[in-house]
């Protein structure tokens, strides 16, 4: 007979399947930062993807909204500009015809001017030198500019040979005779500027009456009468630009004050034996056909190709110097060099190189 030994509580239990505190709380941190992930993900990367349309037309009204202010604010400052240019623009007229209406049409435009313009600049009616005596000054006269310069039409020059004819009297023999002989010389001048073997030119048409053209000459050349007849003959057919060639300057003077007073009485100098040499028959090249402010100078190759660089593509430069031709046609500029053959700048007859390559 086989006996069991049994001790007393010896029997398991059944394991206990609760939930511990920690397995609970990891739980919760686990759902918490799955809900927060999946809320990013949405906002971030799902909603932008399948609802694109409530952005884009979001961002189009705020930019349609800025376009619009931008405008408004435009056309009320052209508005404003617009009005000082016809306040300025009647001012004078007004005056004449009545004074005191005339000082209260000027205190309402310079009011009205206060926003866009300065009142100097609005009530001003200053001119251009140059600008014909038919066209008005002040703001207005910025309609008469082409490319930032006036325009040859508006300009003293473009009526310069039209006013000489009247004040000839061109139904006499002697007007009609004084218009011919300028249109003869222009011609022969014109055949000569447009020969190949005289200035390399490439083409036997003129430009246009009216285009820009720049010529550059040795200071030295300028009290030459047939160089003044030269300039007054293409003066009064383009825009004309002058730039004199210097001399260099000595090293230590570069930068002188007293060097810069030397050079604007040089200048001044320069530009008054321009306009006459004081020689009989010699009527020189009046301020009408070239402005002071359209004479410069330069002492260098380096110079006088900066100056033509900002000049709004001229039909043609017209230079003594070889190196301006390679220096300029590279960027598009037509260049034609007079004087290739000769070996002195200018003779000892006191006649310029220009003059003997043109008018010889």
């Amino acid at each position: 007979m086989v006996s069991v030994d049994t001790d007393e509580g010896a029997m398991a239990e059944p394991p206990d399947e609760g939930w511990s505190d920690e397995e609970i709380e990891s739980l919760l941190g686990t759902a918490i930062l799955l809900g927060i992930v999946t809320i990013l993900i949405y906002f971030v990367v799902l909603r932008p993807i399948f609802n694109p349309k409530n952005d884009n037309n979001g961002a189009a009204a705020g930019a349609q909204q800025q376009r619009q202010q931008l405008g408004g604010a435009a056309r009320n400052a052209t508005d404003a500009q617009m009005a000082a240019a016809r306040a300025a623009a009647q001012r004078p007229a007004a005056r004449g015809r009545n004074g005191g209406a005339g000082a209260a049409l000027s205190a309402a435009g310079a009011d009205s001017a206060s926003s866009s313009l300065p009142s100097i600049v609005a009530g001003g009616n200053r001119k251009p030198s140059h600008l014909a005596d038919g066209c008005t000054g002040g703001p207005s006269a910025s309609r008469y500019l082409v490319e930032g310069l006036i325009s040859f039409r508006r300009s003293k020059a473009g009526a310069y040979e039209t006013g000489m004819q009247k004040a000839a009297s061109c139904e006499s023999e002697q007007g009609q005779s004084v218009v011919d002989a300028n249109r003869r010389s222009r011609a022969r001048l014109f055949a000569k500027l447009l020969n190949s073997a005289v200035t390399g030119s490439r083409t036997s048409t003129p430009p246009p009456r009216g285009s820009n053209v720049i010529v550059c000459i040795p200071s030295a050349d300028v009290s030459c009468t047939k160089l003044h007849r030269a300039l007054w003959l293409l003066g009064t057919y383009y825009s004309l630009f002058l730039v004199l060639c210097l001399p260099q300057s000595p090293k230590d003077e570069v930068g002188n004050v007293d060097e810069s007073e030397k050079e604007r009485d040089l200048m001044a100098s320069l530009r008054k034996e321009l306009r006459q040499s004081g020689l009989k028959d010699d009527v020189g090249v009046p301020t009408d056909v070239l402005p002071d402010h359209r004479i410069v100078a330069a002492r260098s190759v380096e110079g006088r190709v900066a100056f033509v660089r900002q000049m709004h593509r001229p039909e043609f430069v017209l230079d003594f110097d070889a190196e301006m031709k390679t220096q300029l046609e590279r960027f598009g500029f037509t260049v034609l060099v007079y004087g290739q053959k000769d070996e002195q700048k200018r003779s000892s007859d006191g006649i310029s190189l220009l003059a003997k390559s043109l008018m010889l």
